[in-house]
């Protein structure tokens, strides 16, 4: 079947690069999009050309100039053949859900480096008590919805429990598990509001001040994070009540890791005030209507639904304050997931002459890591044999691994990291 410069035979993608024919398997094609550029509106509308994109598992990139339906047939045939591919730019976007307000697909944000999250891999979103049937089957087949991240506490869960979908693993990773309300009657709802402060702002900074200082929710944070970094196929979806805060919080800490700026990682997390307003107007409509509630509790209901900048703005500086960096907190959260893991773990490990960065000993081998901010994975590996940091291990009888990476601080990600045995 061909579409515009490209035809579909036998499985393969086939099209002509630098004069020469190119057989790409479907199957090697792990996201395909379209995208459009130029001008489309006025008398330049004729500038304006349709590109089919598509990114291969070896990380390149084609793009072909189209006609938007060849594009959308094409997608759709690869679709067929390759049921695991990545389609559309959602870009954090909302998943048009009929009854969770809050989904959204973190699938095409961009990290500092250029590349791309993967759509329909990183879904979050608030609590799945009230799913459609529709919904449900739309998160299975389309997104092949594979792990669900519940990060409310016990309580909540028992009485709101997730709508449990075929085929899907369920885990429970209470970020807080003591003193959280739980709402199920209208009786509850205006007793809540009613304690809650006048000051909203002020408590909101200070709840996500508490969180991110606290060892215990930052324990669930790194189990949050290594559930997600094993997941191999499928999407994985995490949530909380609406999806707001521990969930916004979980995702600003996971941006964070992969790399993402944080003006993009704030704009992510404000997105929820748009796809909850409709369910902020209908409460206030509905509280003004019962005679027990009075004009605070109705002021007091953005604090339910909204998020605020100086919410999250909170969390990063409380983090860099306590931390020192955002490197040195995710440090914290490798070492906690390592011991989740059952490994046993050494930060600032002392040897002869120095202190290596992190040591991890395992059953038959020990790895000494050493950790570069702007410079090389080599000069890292180097320090480790400077400094005589394998010496204290080497009567061990295990096989030793040196391990030099270094932080890039204008991609903020991992520019470089080498592994040598012995």
């Amino acid at each position: 079947m061909k579409y515009g410069k490209i035809r579909i035979e036998d499985g393969f993608l086939v099209f002509t690069r630098h004069m020469m024919i190119n057989n790409l398997p479907c199957k090697d094609i792990v996201w395909a999009y379209m995208r459009k550029e130029g001008t489309d509106e006025g008398d330049d509308r004729q500038l304006s050309v349709n590109y089919l994109v598509i990114v291969t598992r070896r990380k390149k990139r084609y793009k072909f100039d189209m006609t938007e339906k060849e594009i959308h047939e094409c997608i759709r045939i690869l679709k067929i053949l390759n049921p695991d591919m990545a389609t559309g730019f959602p870009k954090g976007g909302r998943i048009s859900l009929h009854s969770l307000p809050n989904t959204r697909d973190l699938g095409a944000i961009v990290t500092a480096d250029d590349r791309h999250i993967l759509p329909r891999r990183l879904l979050r979103s608030g609590e799945l008590y009230h799913i459609s049937e529709s919904d449900k089957n739309r998160l299975r087949e389309e997104y092949n919805l594979k792990t669900v991240i519940d990060l409310r506490s016990a309580e909540e869960r028992k009485c709101k429990p997730d709508t449990i979908m075929a085929e899907v693993e369920y885990y429970h990773v209470p970020v807080v598990d003591e003193d959280v309300q739980v709402i199920s009657n209208r009786e509850q709802f205006v007793k809540m509001l009613a304690g809650l402060p006048d000051d909203m702002e002020e408590y909101m900074i200070r709840q996500y001040r508490n969180l991110c200082m606290d060892q215990l929710v930052l324990k669930q944070y790194a189990r949050f994070i290594d559930i997600l970094f094993r997941q191999e196929k499928g999407a994985v979806l995490w949530h909380c009540g609406t999806g707001k805060d521990r969930t916004g919080i979980g995702t600003a800490f996971l941006l964070s890791l992969l790399g993402v700026e944080e003006d993009v990682i704030y704009e992510d997390y404000l997105r929820t005030n748009r796809y909850m307003e409709p369910k902020l107007v209908y409460m206030q409509r509905l509280v003004q209507t019962w005679p027990e509630a009075d004009e605070k509790m109705t002021e007091k209901l953005p604090i339910i639904y909204n998020v605020k900048e100086e919410y999250l703005a909170a969390v990063f500086e409380t983090v860099k304050k306590t931390y020192g960096s955002m490197e040195k907190f995710f440090q914290t959260v490798f070492y906690l997931i390592f011991n989740l893991l059952g490994a046993y773990i050494k930060v600032e490990e002392d040897s002869a002459i120095g202190r290596a960065d992190v040591v991890l000993h395992m059953p038959d081998t020990v790895y000494v890591m050493e950790l570069k901010y702007d410079k090389t994975a080599d000069e890292a590996l180097q320090q480790i044999d400077d400094k005589g940091y394998l010496i204290p291990y080497s009567a061990d009888g295990k096989r030793l691994v040196k391990v030099g990476v270094n932080y890039d601080s204008d991609k903020r990600t991992i520019g470089e990291w080498k592994i040598v045995v012995g």
